[in-house]
């Protein structure tokens, strides 16, 4: 007979089936492996837990062949449970990006000195700080930028406060760069957004969140590339169910 963590295995797996069928449209007619690497292309939390899922199928199919007298040929341990448990929420209510706007984001307008912005950025161990002129996003200003503008300076002596922020990020190294995403934009999609970015050896430096992804709307979250972990973080501790 199946129980304990076999049963609360099975269970995770075939609500994980079910919904993987519906985004398949209903068909049924490939097994569930198959199924993973016909929806992987499409579903970046399929291609994140593509493998997991695979060995989780293999696992069923030991679990559900069971000996004579009842005895079952695998038990799977806590850690598989919890981590089916997991992937099951995190397919069926997948977290967005929203879970980074709860807190006002910190800016700065291009007429601001370049010592206002540091110290901002020092007191908050900020790396970054998005730069607006007349509620217009001009750029992102970072630590990376205002290092290469220092270095290209000629100047004996530099009084940060006379110079704007604006002044910097008009004729700092190109690349330093910002991308827009919805706030429903999904925490898997905008993951591999950076990885995606950084394959193409593309530096981003924050992904900036805004109610429809454009520059045009009110800010309303940053990503930066420190967050990473949080997002990760985020997944793991993504729970809906019991």
């Amino acid at each position: 007979m199946i129980g304990g963590n076999s049963s609360t295995f099975l269970e995770a797996f075939v609500a994980i089936e079910e919904h993987l069928e519906h985004l398949n449209h209903g068909n049924r007619g490939i097994g569930f492996s198959q199924l993973v690497d016909v929806l992987r292309p499409h579903h970046s939390t399929i291609r994140l837990y593509a493998e997991d899922l695979k060995a989780f199928a293999r696992l069923r199919n030991v679990i559900v062949h069971e000996r004579g007298g009842g005895k079952i040929l695998a038990e799977p341990n806590e850690w598989a449970v919890t981590q089916i448990c997991k992937i099951r929420d995190i397919l069926l209510t997948p977290p967005s990006v929203s879970l980074f706007t709860q807190k006002r984001v910190t800016s700065v307008i291009a007429t601001d000195s370049l010592a206002h912005a540091t110290q901002i950025m020092h007191e908050r161990h900020y790396s970054q700080l998005p730069v607006f002129a007349e509620h217009r996003y001009v750029g992102l200003l970072t630590t990376r930028m205002i290092t290469y503008w220092l270095g290209a300076q000629r100047h004996a002596s530099l009084n940060l406060a006379t110079v704007t922020v604006g002044d910097v990020i008009t004729t700092a190294e190109p690349g330093d760069s910002a991308l827009f995403i919805r706030n429903d934009t999904l925490l898997t999609n905008a993951l591999e957004l950076f990885d995606y970015q950084t394959r193409r050896q593309r530096y981003v430096d924050a992904l900036l969140i805004t109610l429809d992804g454009t520059a045009q709307a009110p800010l309303l979250g940053i990503i930066a590339v420190g967050d990473i972990p949080r997002m990760y973080d985020a997944l793991n501790n993504h729970t809906t169910q019991t």
